[in-house]
């Protein structure tokens, strides 16, 4: 059994979402996704994590670190194997994050991998993705897509890799990517435009 832990991430439109990837990749294993929240049954997050023979775990990357509700998740984990809960499954690891480059969720990678090691879990493979609000911004000039329709989906060739790796149950090296179809610069403009405009919206409506 495969777990997916669904831990507050963004696909943009167009993009094959990463648990549908892995099931795709793992037709004859049972994929259960749990998604982490605030307030969670526990009891059956143990058995899964008991029963899983892989952990994938999916979340957003903001300055650095994953969410709040993913970390506690994590120390709630690291305490129940300290009490004596078993967790046999490897560890892989989806993180996305809007900054350009995939290697900006490098930090956030460590802080996981110091979770296994305290956790005593083997790490599998990390996937860091950057650049994720490509097909958001570039959605609407269909002549664009039509010139560069691998930007949109450049997701899915490392989601179907990390998707191997997850079926095949074995280790690898962490591996970063980023829209190379699209500018750095180009895709900075983008960012700031969405920015400004965003900002001009929240002024609009406090008046």
């Amino acid at each position: 059994m495969i777990l997916f832990l669904d831990g507050g991430y963004t696909l943009a439109d167009g993009s094959m979402p990463c648990a549908e990837s892995i099931r795709e990749y793992t037709p004859e294993e049972e994929l259960v996704s749990v998604r982490i929240e605030e307030h969670m049954d526990w009891d059956r997050v143990y058995r899964y994590l008991e029963d899983a023979h892989a952990i994938v775990l999916a979340a957003d990357v903001y300055l650095d670190s994953v969410s709040a509700n993913v970390l506690k998740f994590l120390e709630k984990v690291e305490q129940a194997v300290i009490d004596g809960e078993s967790i046999g499954g490897k560890f892989y690891v989806i993180l996305y994050t809007e900054l350009y480059e995939g290697e900006q969720t490098s930090v956030a990678m460590e802080v996981l991998k110091n979770f296994c090691i305290h956790a005593n879990i083997t790490w599998g493979r990390g996937l860091g993705i950057g650049g994720n609000k490509v097909e958001t911004f570039f959605r609407r000039r269909s002549l664009w897509r039509l010139l560069h329709r691998s930007a949109a989906d450049f997701r899915l060739r490392s989601l179907r890799e990390q998707a191997l790796f997850i079926r095949e149950k074995i280790q690898g090296t962490d591996a970063y990517i980023k829209p190379e179809e699209v500018s750095r610069k180009e895709y900075i403009r983008k960012m700031n435009q969405e920015m400004k405009k965003s900002n001009r919206v929240k002024i609009a409506q406090n008046f």
